[in-house]
């Protein structure tokens, strides 16, 4: 088991490599303009969970997905020098809606507070 500096250090590590791989070389068209926003790593270091954001709506969404698992081969691959570890963890992508949920939240406080204003 590792410790969590370990951990933490290994993660941001991933996330910072396949970033760039992402950026500069996967050249799937489908991908869109793509963020990871950050990386999970099982204790035991065998799986790492990438979060991402995408611009656009749900079919940019789901053109990126397809391009991510399509792609994610060839990114362990070019992961290997850039990390120093005795296996690679295994890839899992997901979106990360976050940011969706937080404008969501926004928007119902702003109506709330609106309603409130109308009232008095």
């Amino acid at each position: 088991m590792a410790d969590d500096r370990r951990i933490k250090r290994y993660s941001d590590s991933i996330k910072r490599a396949v970033s760039e791989i992402l950026e500069f070389k996967v050249k799937d068209p489908r991908k869109g303009f793509i963020t990871v926003t950050r990386v999970k790593v099982s204790p035991d270091l065998r799986i790492a969970s990438v979060y991402y954001t995408v611009m656009g709506e749900t079919e940019q969404r789901r053109l990126t997905a397809l391009a991510l698992e399509h792609s994610k081969a060839f990114i362990k691959n070019e992961l290997k020098p850039s990390i120093s570890s005795r296996f690679l963890p295994e890839l899992r992508f997901f979106y990360d809606d976050t940011f969706e949920h937080a404008s969501r939240i926004d928007a119902l406080l702003k109506q709330i507070e609106d309603d409130s204003g109308s009232n008095e």
